[in-house]
């Protein structure tokens, strides 16, 4: 994925700001489904990338707009299904997935992805999606993803930092 600069507004003096978020997407009883909050849980813990606020948004579209639409730069992590093993990390830009009108990759999307569109002259991005093992109805991660946790984490943690250089 091509890295493109960031849009940045200028305050009252002059000075160039920027209103980054990580919003942390998903359903913690949809066992995999829930990944983007654990990541983003563990993230705030972490902050190692500062100028950065980390939101969990879970699965209330409405809640995940509202802060959308604060922001001039967003990081989505959502459960995504592509088709690659089990953990894989796979990286979209906003702008590519606007433009194309591919809605399909987070199970979170159709109003969310509406919303984005909409404001895709205010806002530029990244959706960071993590490939699951397995969506039913339980609490937590499936085996598979439990054990690839840490893994995931480091490599989403690296993704972001360079994304927001």
């Amino acid at each position: 994925t091509c890295i493109q600069p960031r849009q940045r507004s200028k305050n009252d003096t002059g000075a160039l700001m920027e209103k980054m978020i990580v919003l942390g997407i998903g359903n913690r009883l949809m066992m995999d489904d829930g990944i983007g909050i654990y990541l983003v849980e563990e993230l705030m813990q972490d902050q190692s990338v500062q100028n950065i606020e980390y939101i969990i948004g879970e699965s209330d579209i409405d809640y995940c707009i509202e802060q959308i639409e604060n922001a001039t730069f967003v990081i989505l992590i959502d459960c995504a299904i592509t088709g690659r093993q089990a953990g894989d990390v796979t990286i979209h830009s906003l702008d590519n997935l606007l433009i194309s009108r591919i809605l399909d990759v987070s199970v979170h999307n159709l109003h969310l992805f509406q919303v984005l569109y909409q404001l895709r002259n205010q806002i530029t991005g990244y959706v960071i999606g993590i490939q699951p093992y397995e969506i039913t109805f339980h609490f937590g991660l499936s085996d598979v993803m439990e054990t690839k946790r840490n893994e995931i984490k480091e490599t989403v943690k690296e993704v972001i930092e360079r994304l927001v250089k």
